[in-house]
C-alpha cells in the first residue's frame, strides 16, 4: 500500500505532460498558414492616365430639418425642468 501513492504520483505527472505534449504538437501542426508574398500592384490605365478618368458625379444638396424651437435653446422647457416641475403645461 505505500507504493500505491508514489504509483498514483508518477501517473498523475506522466498523463499530465503527455497531455501538454500532445497539445503542443498539434497546435504545432495547424499554425496558421505563411503570408502570401507582395506581388506588384496592376495599375488600371485610368491611373497610369492611357485612359481619362470618368468625372464624379456631383453630390446630392442635403436640406436642413426643420427646427420645432424657433430660436433653437428652449430656455423656458430648460428652467422648468431644473425647478422641478415634470410637464410644461401650455404647449
Amino acid at each position: 500500500m505505500r507504493i500505491l501513492r508514489p504509483l498514483f504520483g508518477g501517473l498523475v505527472v506522466t498523463v499530465s505532460t503527455a497531455i501538454v505534449v500532445f497539445v503542443s504538437a498539434d497546435r504545432l501542426a495547424h499554425l496558421a498558414p505563411p503570408a502570401p508574398v507582395a506581388r506588384t500592384a496592376v495599375l488600371e490605365p485610368s491611373a497610369t492616365g492611357s485612359i481619362p478618368a470618368p468625372l464624379p458625379a456631383p453630390a446630392p444638396v442635403a436640406k436642413k430639418a426643420a427646427s420645432s424651437i424657433p430660436n433653437g435653446y428652449d430656455t423656458e422647457r430648460l428652467r422648468a425642468l431644473i425647478q422641478g416641475d415634470p410637464i410644461m403645461r401650455g404647449r
